[in-house]
């Protein structure tokens, strides 16, 4: 990695590391060499770090929210989809370190690769900083999503929010079946399948099984709003028997 790409994702992110190898270390993925000199242990220290910014701020400014609305706001803020935005922002698909295999698979323009990275490179920064200081830098980087946290109708997530539509309905709840589909050891993509009863009503892939079935999820409510999902759910015995009586 030459000084100059360090340097351009370090005006991208508005900071400068006092010690430059810490955020080579935090764009380094997992196929790119054999060691354990990857950015794995950065991001789980990036991820429990952002959490607790992030769950610090809204305590602070949201103080009369209760603990299940500020854990969905939270949520709503860090996840894959927010990350992988923020990680598009500053292009940090240009300076990941990966194998030439994984590049050629488009491996850096992955939502579950940059939303890594961007995290391993929070953890990079608490680890040069201290929490304080990453706190600001943090803040600054999630400004405009935090800005908007009040314009949010609703801080479900769509697996919730898909079953209580059917329960709405007096529809049965969705099951969910996810497996491998295929990728590497390292990167499989799962495939999610929804049923409604025993009726396949959608289908999606991801590269963390939490996103396929949110994908999914999602994927439904739409179809739920287009009017497009047809459930001709069977009746049991009892409910056939009670029918022929009424008529």
């Amino acid at each position: 990695m030459f000084e100059k790409d360090i340097g351009k994702l370090e005006k991208a992110l508005g900071f400068t590391f006092k010690n430059r190898v810490l955020l080579v270390e935090a764009i380094t993925h997992k196929s790119f060499s054999s060691s354990e000199d990857n950015n794995q242990r950065l991001e789980f220290l990036g991820d429990s770090i952002l959490n607790t910014i992030i769950s610090e701020y809204l305590f602070d400014e949201f103080g009369h929210d209760n603990e299940g609305k500020m854990t969905s706001m939270r949520a709503s803020l860090v996840n894959e989809n927010s990350l992988y935005e923020l990680a598009k922002k500053i292009k940090l698909n240009e300076f990941m370190l990966m194998s030439d295999e994984e590049i050629m698979r488009k491996g850096n323009l992955r939502k579950a690769a940059l939303s890594d990275t961007y995290e391993a490179i929070i953890g990079a920064i608490f680890l040069d900083q201290g929490y304080d200081k990453t706190k600001v830098i943090v803040t600054n980087l999630f400004i405009e999503e935090l800005k908007n946290l009040n314009n949010v109708k609703t801080f479900k997530d769509p697996k919730s929010e898909l079953q209580e539509s059917l329960q709405s309905m007096k529809i049965k709840p969705p099951k969910y079946i996810t497996s491998i589909k295929s990728g590497p050891p390292h990167n499989p993509l799962f495939e999610t399948k929804l049923f409604i009863g025993n009726k396949l009503i959608n289908k999606s892939e991801g590269f963390k099984k939490s996103d396929s079935e949110k994908k999914v999820a999602t994927d439904t409510l739409k179809m739920l709003e287009n009017n497009k999902l047809e459930i001709n759910e069977e009746k049991s015995l009892l409910k056939k028997i009670i029918d022929s009586l009424i008529r």
